[in-house]
């Protein structure tokens, strides 16, 4: 018996591959990329645009850095919404007068109309315990050799003459703001191995008669050094630094507090 061979059935036609999805992931790839780097680009300029704008401002010296940080998301977003929601700008080794120190200015809801009030702006300045050997001279009555910080004071050392005596004094002085200068109030003494209360040591029957030059407030004023925008809000001791925080919240930065100085009482 025979069996007759019979052609195997055309196989089925193999299903075309769809291309389109891979080629349309591979574009939004290169759209995604494309606007990472527009808003790299887009992100530099507004850095370095505020940097020149803050240097400007602040009078910082030439050739001192100036570091700029936009936060609040993607710039090209935050150009369409009309303003930058955070900036944080910072000069190290910044000069206030006679002062020296790290200022960190922050401000968020800066619109691009800078006639338009910014919503918040505050300024950080930090001050190391030994660059306030500049100002020793206006801290006491008395001379000061040198200036360390002992949180919450700001310890003036010197020495004052007693019954024919030179002796070492130490005053710890509290520091606030009054008036928009630095405010310097002697709060404690230290003689010798001894702290003193202020107010102990006006009531003393040696020491009392000193208190007239020792105990009295003494101010340094930097206004005339910061833009009249600027309000001391804040001093005090943490850590190792003075630290002097000033507000300038709705305040327009193309308005005339950025442009003029502050002033100090005559």
């Amino acid at each position: 018996m025979t069996v007759s061979a019979h052609p195997a059935p055309d196989a089925l036609p193999r299903r075309k591959r769809r291309v389109w999805p891979w080629v349309l992931g591979g574009f939004l790839v290169l759209v995604v990329v494309a606007l990472v780097a527009v808003d790299a680009l887009a992100r530099g300029f507004a850095e370095g645009l505020i940097a020149d704008q803050a240097a400007d401002v602040l009078d910082v010296p030439a050739g001192t850095p100036v570091d700029v940080s936009i936060g609040g998301g993607p710039v090209l977003i935050q150009l369409v919404s009309g303003s930058l929601e955070h900036v944080d700008v910072q000069v190290e080794g910044y000069a206030v007068g006679p002062l020296a120190g790290d200022l960190t200015l922050t401000a968020e809801g800066i619109p691009f109309d800078l006639t338009a009030p910014t919503r918040s702006l505050t300024v950080r300045y930090d001050v190391a315990g030994e660059a306030l050997g500049a100002i020793s001279g206006s801290l006491s009555g008395v001379p000061i050799d040198s200036v360390t910080l002992e949180e919450p004071e700001v310890v003036a050392n010197g020495s004052v003459s007693l019954l024919g005596l030179t002796l070492p004094l130490g005053l710890g002085l509290t520091p606030a703001a009054v008036d928009g200068a630095l405010a310097f109030t002697p709060t404690s003494a230290r003689i010798g191995d001894a702290t003193i209360e202020a107010s102990a040591l006006a009531s003393d029957p040696i020491w009392g008669g000193l208190a007239g030059t020792v105990l009295q407030q003494q101010t340094v004023c930097i206004a005339d050094q910061l833009p009249a925008a600027l309000t001391m809000t804040t001093v005090e001791v943490v850590g190792d630094v003075l630290r002097i925080e000033f507000d300038g919240s709705g305040q327009a930065l193309d308005g005339g507090g950025f442009t003029t100085r502050g002033s100090c009482p005559a």
